[in-house]
């Protein structure tokens, strides 16, 4: 439940003139910089209008990253997981790290 907190910056009368898009805040949270894996939900399909695909470098399996760098050192899409991950992150919440990346990851 408290992960999904962050979808609240899809309604206007709380983002305000900051909305975001349905489509911007909710669904599977994926690594940017690297091609997209066929594991996701809606599939490599989904991914034809983003532009790292046919990108050099972040349309290949690894792209920016090193292989076997680890999930902490991904940058990750922005959406309602990893904005809940960076408020409670930034505001004092106590959860452990460990913790804070289920919420994270919790769509990866």
């Amino acid at each position: 439940l408290l992960h999904d907190v962050g979808k609240v910056l899809a309604l206007p009368e709380v983002a305000g003139e900051d909305t975001l898009p349905q489509w911007a805040v909710v669904g599977d949270t994926f690594p940017v910089g690297c091609a997209p894996s066929e594991a996701c939900v809606f599939g490599r399909k989904s991914f034809e209008k983003n532009p790292d695909v046919s990108h050099p470098v972040y349309g290949e399996e690894n792209g920016m990253y090193e292989p076997g760098c680890g999930i902490s050192n991904l940058t990750m899409s922005w959406g309602h997981d990893e904005y809940m991950y960076w408020v409670l992150k930034e505001n004092g919440c106590t959860i452990p790290e460990e913790g804070l990346n289920m919420i994270r990851f919790h769509s990866f």
